[in-house]
């Protein structure tokens, strides 16, 4: 009989920040649009259950800082 893993196996453990770096990094793909932020968050809490931005978290530190430095020349 096979054994039921915990959520959080399940979920790969998948932590509050790295759901905020990839929904920070979908905001800038996209050009910065305002108000869609729980629709972005909820976005890359999906793609990182599914395992899509598995890429994207290896670059995560990278890409996060060359979009602030983006964001905030335009400040």
């Amino acid at each position: 009989m096979a054994r039921e893993l915990p959520k959080q196996i399940k979920d790969k453990q998948i932590t509050h920040e790295q759901i905020s770096q990839r929904a920070y990094e979908i905001f800038v793909e996209r050009g910065c649009p305002e108000g869609r932020d729980m629709e972005h968050w909820l976005e890359a809490e999906a793609q990182l259950k599914a395992g899509t931005a598995s890429t994207t978290l290896a670059m995560t530190k990278t890409t996060k800082t060359s979009a602030r430095q983006t964001v905030s020349r335009r400040a």
